[in-house]
């Protein structure tokens, strides 16, 4: 079990876990989110369209590689989608793709 990650997303210090603590520590504030709703395990299922048996191995911490859909689906039934936006970062179109229109002389 990993350490409780206190700013889990600062800047650098992310790239120090591996992707399977980053997982589970996903995992755990995922159980903490699902309590702090007073979702029982089946109500969150019910509510986000996860099995029960996907909402037990995220709250036992055996997900190994959670889907993006099913971390969504339960984030939407929680009312916690705000923060999905910044899980990839938005870059602007290279230069080159950018059409520049250079004045006629």
């Amino acid at each position: 079990m990993i350490p409780k990650m206190v700013r889990f997303f600062e800047k650098y210090a992310i790239y120090d876990y591996s992707d399977e603590e980053i997982v589970a520590e996903i995992c755990r504030r995922v159980k903490q989110l699902r309590k702090g709703c007073r979702f029982s395990q089946q109500s969150l299922a019910n509510a986000s369209g996860v099995s029960v048996a996907t909402i037990k191995r995220i709250d036992s911490g055996q997900m190994k590689d959670m889907n993006i859909m099913t971390l969504i689906q339960i984030l939407r039934a929680t009312g916690s989608l705000d923060g999905v936006a910044d899980l990839v970062p938005d870059v602007p179109d290279p230069l080159y793709k950018t059409k520049i229109r250079v004045p006629k002389p």
